[in-house]
């Protein structure tokens, strides 16, 4: 018999039973899609926060957990720790061993978009693969005075604001009181690829005067305010770690690597990931068996068609290779059907991921996600190919019974 006739044949036998057939898929594509999407959001939201805190070579806050500190200056989430002394950012800015600092204030947002008090020193920062200007204007201008408005890119979508607008900011990091002032926009910021496409970047100061810390000399604002943290780009690498020993004894402030964080998060993260991989692989295994017992009864039910096929000529082992493409056929049906449903998933989970904290987060395809259902259907398909071997012996010893 022909392989296209085996094939016929195979697939005619599945369609008549397709509440078995139907069933086998089910499972086969449940494990399936549940490993893709454990490996798929592991690396995605791994990657994402790596993308994220790349810009970010130390960040200056006041003492308390490094984690909420990454949390809210670098994921713009959660509050402040507490605030530092604007003689605090001087003196960084003045520190030979820094290259680049820049003042970061938080505490106020626009419909949900954080507002984000800086200075003209954020365009210096580079960062992402390839390097590149990390904050840069795509429309408008940069702010260059008290008032003035540039939206992150995400920020310029979700508020649905225009260059020229005015809109009043709210006090906390949800809706809530306004401020008596308006700000203008003059610019809209290309897209950075991260949290900060959801920010409303203002000059400092301008955040000092919502809330009510105007004076009429400027200087003097300058040294009665406060900032949320201090981004600071080192000289050197040697620099980094000197300035992180002077900070060692600091009862007020802290320096933090958020590359080293963001690592140690991930180990924390890593008892999670091990647990649910446990649990994917445990449905996996079951989907397996379940499968190769709906295979072995399959088989079962066959014995009529496989006298006849012997009584008409057929040689033993044509039956063995039909059952053995049934087999592989349902398996390799379940395998692309839960790749399909996983990366489905992955991409729902990534866009209200994404929505929420504008972490760019993506899964390009690897070798990695195929794992399980390369070894489901390898171990399927050989387990399949026993199934029939064995009921073809049984058939075999039947006959020379009777």
């Amino acid at each position: 018999m022909r392989l296209g006739v085996k094939v016929r044949v195979s697939l005619r036998h599945l369609s008549s039973r397709p509440f078995q057939t139907i069933s086998a898929v089910f499972v086969v594509a449940l494990s399936s899609a549940l490993a893709v999407m454990l490996f798929l959001l592991a690396q995605g939201l791994r990657d994402g926060l790596i993308r994220a805190v790349e810009p970010f070579d130390l960040i200056v806050g006041a003492k308390g957990s490094p984690y909420q500190i990454v949390l809210n200056t670098v994921l713009l989430q959660d509050v402040p720790v507490g605030n530092l002394k604007w003689s605090d950012y001087v003196s960084l800015r003045e520190d030979p061993r820094v290259d680049i600092s820049v003042p970061l204030a938080f505490g106020d947002n626009y419909r949900g978009c954080p507002v984000v008090g800086t200075a003209e020193d954020i365009l210096r920062i580079r960062g992402g693969q390839p390097v590149q200007q990390w904050i840069d204007v795509a429309e408008g201008r940069w702010f260059d005075k008290e008032f003035e408005a540039v939206l992150g890119a995400q920020a310029a979508l979700e508020s649905g604001l225009l260059i020229g607008d005015t809109f009043r900011t709210s006090h906390g990091v949800v809706l809530g009181e306004e401020h008596d002032v308006s700000f203008e926009v003059v610019g809209v910021a290309a897209r950075a690829f991260g949290p900060y496409d959801r920010a409303i970047f203002v000059s400092i100061e301008s955040v000092w005067e919502s809330h009510d810390h105007d004076d009429d000399d400027g200087e003097e604002e300058k040294d009665e305010g406060e900032v949320t943290a201090i981004l600071v780009r080192p000289a050197t690498y040697p620099d980094a770690y000197s300035l992180a020993v002077s900070f060692q004894h600091d009862t007020e402030r802290q320096l933090v690597f958020p590359a080293q964080t963001a690592i140690r998060l991930f180990s924390l993260m890593g008892s999670g990931e091990r647990f649910l991989s446990i649990i994917v692989y445990s449905v996996a295994a079951c989907s397996l068996l379940t499968t190769l017992l709906v295979l072995y009864w399959s088989n079962r039910d066959r014995r009529r068609e496989r006298a006849l096929l012997y009584a008409l000529g057929a040689p033993r082992g044509t039956l063995v290779t039909i059952s053995w493409i049934e087999g592989t056929f349902t398996l390799a049906i379940g395998a692309l059907i839960g790749e399909l449903l996983g990366r489905a998933g992955v991409y729902a989970a990534f866009h209200l991921l994404g929505d929420a904290t504008a972490i760019d987060l993506s899964a390009p395809m690897t070798i990695h996600e195929a794992v399980i259902p390369i070894i489901m259907l390898a171990a399927g398909s050989f387990g399949g190919f026993l199934i029939a071997l064995s009921e073809r012996t049984g058939d075999s010893a039947s006959l020379k019974i009777r």
